[in-house]
């Protein structure tokens, strides 16, 4: 991902004074307004996709759809689902639309758990609306300024490191031993804290109190992997600061975060965000998450396809935004575990379940992995800490076999490091048997 220019500083300057109030606004305007602006948004939208991108005229041609065509809700509900692999396949000449010079876009690059390198590109424009919805998250959780300090833990770098001496960011590669992040945090004092849940939870660890009374951040945002609220409230009485988690992806930059109150306002103003069931089709329960970015005109990604588990909830929160909510987040439909009755077990459930014996056995496990390799047999790959023995090895196997169907094996492994992605990525929940043919989503 390319630094920003200095011509596109400045032109973020000029955007932080002139739409920051517009971004702030935004989460308290009525229901009906924002979803006049939307659809306003997508009209725009999918016309320019249709008269600028081929991958979407030949799919909206076969669909027998023309712009003319979108007039309200429905109309946009007919238009056909936009998947991963569509997009790795057809970028970047079939999906750029071809107003835009490639030379000037900002290349974000992804990698999920299949493998797979996604590249998604758009434009200077684009990155500031990004970047004011990040700020607007980051006061979500306590009054962020431009003067304060913030260390940022990622797989690369962000196209900022400061806007002429606003913002300062400190960037740390995820890859990076967690000994030395922790010296990075002493000596910066962020206000400000960005990283993966494993990695907080590793530098609580390895931090002396002193450490920790040194570092005290006023916040800590973190994103990209699952993590549950007993894990984020313990981290929070830890730091002596709201952990807050946010919902974002490359492809779709920020899609929801939590308040103080700890909902998760969808971005309404960023994503128009649907839940769709096993049969694609609309559900107010807990469903496939499809996602249609309103900023990026330069890969248009319209009605694409999250593969994550969620369940859209009515606006209503003590914080007082009238954003809708997500609830019963799950992460990826993908990581679920199909048990050989048929029932599903979420990667949220199975999340929640793996760290409650966590807390109870805080120091005999130092992380974890859980891996479905077939149906019929679950693995649980185990760091051990000091207070590891067999007493924890049983107690934790008779815990998992009360909620698996009774035919399925249960096994512990003792490791010296989990497994990760290329880029130091946690994944705590593994399928690698597969999801079920026409299996049904779990009921919330």
């Amino acid at each position: 991902m390319r630094p920003l220019a200095v011509s596109e500083k400045l032109l973020l300057l000029r955007d932080l004074g002139l739409r920051a109030r517009q971004m702030k606004r935004a989460p308290y305007l009525s229901p009906d307004e924002m979803k006049r602006r939307q659809l306003e948004r997508i009209r725009a939208l999918v016309t320019h996709a249709y008269e600028t991108v081929p991958f979407y005229r030949e799919i909206y041609g076969a669909a027998g759809f023309e712009p003319g065509d979108l007039a309200d809700w429905p109309d946009f509900e007919r238009l056909p689902f936009v998947s991963k692999d569509q997009v790795i396949e057809a970028f970047p000449e079939r999906i750029l639309s071809g107003r835009f010079d490639p030379a000037d876009l900002i290349v974000s690059r992804s990698s999920g758990s299949s493998g797979k390198v996604l590249d998604v590109a758009y434009d200077a424009r684009t990155l500031i609306a990004y970047v004011l919805a990040t700020i607007r998250l980051y006061q979500m959780g306590f009054g962020y300024r431009p003067w304060h300090r913030h260390v940022y833990v990622y797989t690369s770098p962000y196209p900022i490191r400061s806007i002429f001496g606003l913002y300062p960011l400190t960037f740390v590669s995820t890859l990076t031993p967690i000994d030395q992040i922790l010296d990075v945090l002493v000596s910066t004092r962020p206000h400000l804290l960005i990283c993966y849940p494993s990695h907080l939870r590793q530098i609580a660890d390895l931090a002396t109190d002193a450490q920790l009374t040194r570092i005290r951040p006023l916040l800590v945002s973190v994103s990209s992997e699952m993590s549950s609220q007993s894990e984020r409230d313990a981290l929070s009485s830890i730091f002596r600061c709201p952990v807050l988690d946010n919902y974002s992806s490359e492809e779709m930059a920020r899609i929801a975060s939590q308040c103080l109150a700890g909902s998760y306002h969808v971005f309404e103003d960023m994503n128009y965000i649907e839940t769709v069931d096993g049969d694609d089709r609309p559900t107010k329960g807990l469903g496939k998450v499809v996602a249609t970015n309103l900023h990026n005109f330069a890969v248009p990604l319209i009605r694409y396809q999250q593969n994550d588990l969620a369940q859209i909830e009515a606006p209503g929160c003590e914080c007082g935004r009238r954003f809708r909510r997500l609830g019963n987040l799950q992460g990826r439909q993908n990581d679920s575990f199909t048990m050989p009755s048929g029932r599903v077990l979420t990667s949220g459930f199975l999340l929640d379940a793996t760290y409650e014996f966590l807390l109870a056995h805080r120091t005999a496990i130092r992380d974890f992995c859980l891996i479905q390799e077939s149906r019929s047999s679950i693995l649980l790959e185990v760091v051990p800490g000091g207070g590891w023995n067999e007493t924890t090895r049983a107690q934790i196997g008779g815990r998992f076999r009360r909620f698996l169907d009774c035919e399925v094996a249960f096994r512990i492994r003792v490791v010296n490091e989990c497994e990760k992605t290329r880029t130091g990525k946690r994944n705590p929940i593994i399928n690698r048997a597969g999801r079920a043919v026409g299996a049904a989503l779990p009921r919330p």
